[in-house]
């Protein structure tokens, strides 16, 4: 589901009140690589909805002569001592956990049996996310996307399951709510998508015949042409970086503990 609705981008343009179909699937193709390297920068999808994940993602350095012992069932389970009490989760901001399990022999859920019911943690009691301030409809918050627990969490990847809410409304992305303002995220995402679509028309005049790359129609007298899908891709080329601009923009909103634990 996209972000920012087309309509956004093709007013920048300059062509809300008439555009043809080949502007229209340019200003699409525009908008998604716009949103692609938004995410990409943050570290995700700003965009709120539920995800499962599995942690840690990556193998912690261990000390097999200083750790403790966990228990997990009617097993005893030994942790290293780099183990913390902290989790970082790769969506912002937590809205709600929905799930969370650990499960020792987990292994990032390809066994039947993982991840049973007997394993799920309780909320307030097992862990707790890091909230910091409530939203507008009431609900807490967690902005930096950690999650707490009273001893050391799993070190083993994929020996934890979590589903959880993360991410921003279309008000917060579009600074129409009255708490959480967002609205730099959308407003980079149409900026890059303006650029980016910029930079293919005048790609476009300056090749020979108009048009660059191979045609599927064309018509002259007011002159209509329809580009081959291939060749929308390769106008694309070279246009992916994004705006220094845009980038300052979207300091604030970057994983940045995902990124460094990653």
């Amino acid at each position: 589901m996209s972000i920012v609705d087309i309509s956004g981008v093709l007013l920048d343009l300059g062509l809300s009140a008439s555009v043809t179909d080949e502007q229209r699937a340019i200003a699409n193709q525009a908008l998604k690589r716009a949103e692609s390297s938004v995410k990409r920068f943050l570290g995700y999808d700003p965009l709120q909805s539920t995800r499962t994940e599995y942690y840690p993602q990556m193998v912690s350095s261990l000390n097999a002569f200083s750790g403790i012992w966990d228990i997990s069932g009617d097993q005893a389970v030994f942790e290293s001592s780099t183990s913390a009490n902290e989790l970082q989760l790769k969506g912002l901001p937590i809205r709600s956990i929905t799930n969370l399990y650990i499960d020792h022999n987990g292994r990032n859920g390809t066994q039947t049996d993982s991840f049973s019911a007997s394993t799920e943690q309780t909320e307030g009691t097992d862990f707790w996310p890091n909230y910091d301030m409530i939203d507008s409809d009431g609900n807490k918050v967690c902005n930096d996307g950690l999650l707490k627990r009273a001893g050391a969490w799993p070190t083993n990847p994929g020996t934890i399951k979590i589903v959880y809410i993360s991410g921003y409304t279309r008000d917060e992305l579009h600074g129409q709510d009255s708490v959480i303002d967002a609205g730099l995220i959308a407003e980079v995402i149409v900026d890059e998508a303006v650029q980016k679509a910029k930079s293919v028309f005048v790609k476009m005049k300056q090749s020979v015949g108009f048009v660059a790359g191979p045609l599927t129609s064309e018509r002259m007298g007011d002159y209509s042409y329809t580009l081959a899908a291939s060749a929308v891709d390769r106008l694309f080329s070279g246009v992916n970086d994004m705006l220094p601009s845009s980038k300052d923009k979207l300091r604030d909103f970057i994983n940045y503990g995902y990124s460094l634990n990653s």
